[in-house]
């Protein structure tokens, strides 16, 4: 499906990572992992990735300051960024797109089926 697509994941969540780049091995995509914004800019000193999808929340750099890292400089500005967050504070979502994501995902979590036996 999506053949030829290196995706760059940054989370710092293990098992949150390692759900994601399980779905997209599975179809058909090379996936790398960081855990942090640091460790992703290591990881684009040798591979361009066909998209990167990070987390706002990491260590050592914040998915902010990453964005904007790679989109200041020439050999990764034109790679596409998708930052994905629990917050759902419209700020975050300007905060965002300013810093020159090119989309911003808001996953709201609700566990009120947790109660429902």
């Amino acid at each position: 499906m999506f053949n030829e697509a290196n995706i760059l994941i940054v989370e710092d969540s293990a098992t949150q990572a390692a759900e994601l780049q399980f779905l997209l091995e599975n179809a058909g995509c090379t996936v790398w992992v960081a855990k942090d914004g640091l460790e992703a800019l290591e990881i684009l000193e040798h591979r361009i990735p066909t998209v990167i999808v990070s987390d706002i929340q990491i260590p050592r750099m914040d998915g902010y300051q990453l964005c904007h890292q790679i989109k200041k400089a020439e050999r990764t500005r034109n790679i596409p960024v998708i930052l994905v967050t629990g917050l759902a504070d419209p700020r975050d979502v300007v905060h965002g797109l300013a810093c020159g994501a090119d989309n911003l995902l808001i996953i709201l979590w609700r566990f009120n089926w947790l109660f429902i036996l």
